[in-house]
């Protein structure tokens, strides 16, 4: 598996430099493994993953995440040929954005057994860090099927983000970057969603510090963290992961709110305990992107009457 990943990060590294080559743009891209010493002795505690059970070109594939009452909200759970939006609205927030990020994609490995490439822009990684190969194989994900992507500036790391979902050799595309860069603007958001589609690669789209903004995301989820539940004999301080998770915005219906645990041993999602209210249905199915016209507070015009 190792040598596969190396070569598929071989191959991907001269394809982005002849592009670059081609198009006039600097070859600036440093790809990287992680190093072996970062992988972990055994294997994932997770099932084999079974090849290809979902085509990357069939429209209407879509990554269920076993809550019934999100994946109705969702049509069926998240489209793979999609982007989608992750952020993190405080920069304290940002490992329980990455969590989740990384719970996705070891869901979504465990139905396709391509690549995964994760591109960290220099500045995300100062406040966040790095991928951590031990870290993320506690978590469900196989490190050794990674190729990381270390970029200076957020451009770069668009650019890259783009090439690699014209890659239909992989699975999915995680791309973090730091707040709102001018890069990122409507027309880039379109563009990202748009290779998506075309080629069947899930595109994810990790903002550290953002604020919500326009997008061409399917879905965009504003990530905070909860306290743990305990498990076994621990009365505090051990537990699963747990997430807020705001459904900022869905193309395939209403918003909401629901927090989530994740078992990392059956790469499965799970109401939080307390968490009775799942998934809200919100006053107004009106899209957070956009102002509320109606409850906005309007100028009062007196006019003169004449005649």
């Amino acid at each position: 598996m190792r040598d596969s990943v190396f070569m598929a990060r071989e191959g991907f590294a001269r394809l982005a430099r002849r592009i670059a080559e081609i198009e006039g743009r600097p070859a600036f891209a440093e790809a990287d493994t992680l190093s072996a010493d970062a992988l972990p002795a055994g294997p994932p505690a997770h099932p084999a993953p079974a090849r290809h059970l979902l085509s990357p070109r069939r429209g209407g594939a879509v990554l269920p995440l076993g809550v019934e009452a999100l994946d109705r909200r969702l049509g069926g759970g998240l489209r793979r040929n999609a982007l989608h939006e992750i952020r993190a609205s405080e920069t304290r927030d940002v490992s329980a954005a990455s969590g989740f990020a990384t719970a996705l994609l070891a869901r979504l490995s465990a139905c396709d057994d391509r690549p995964i490439l994760i591109i960290v822009e220099e500045e995300a990684a100062r406040e966040g860090g790095r991928p951590y190969g031990p870290g993320i194989g506690q978590f469900g994900l196989d490190p050794g099927r990674l190729i990381v992507v270390a970029t200076r500036r957020a451009q770069e790391s668009l650019w890259v983000f783009e090439e690699g979902l014209r890659c239909t050799g992989l699975t999915a595309v995680l791309c973090e970057i730091r707040g709102r860069p001018r890069a990122l603007d409507l027309t880039a958001s379109r563009r990202l969603a748009l290779r998506a589609r075309e080629n069947g690669v899930m595109g994810l789209l990790l903002r550290q510090a953002g604020g919500a903004e326009p997008g061409a995301a399917a879905t965009r989820w504003r990530v905070a963290p909860r306290p743990a539940a305990t498990t076994d004999d621990f009365t505090e301080g051990i537990g699963r992961p747990v997430w807020q998770l705001d459904l900022e915005r869905n193309r395939g219906g209403p918003s909401g709110r629901i927090d989530l645990e994740w078992d990392h041993g059956t790469l499965r999602f799970t109401v939080a305990p307390g968490d009775a209210a799942a998934i809200p249905v919100p006053d107004a199915a009106l899209s957070r992107d956009r102002p509320d016209l109606a409850s906005a507070p309007r100028p009062i015009m007196a006019y003169q009457r004449t005649g």
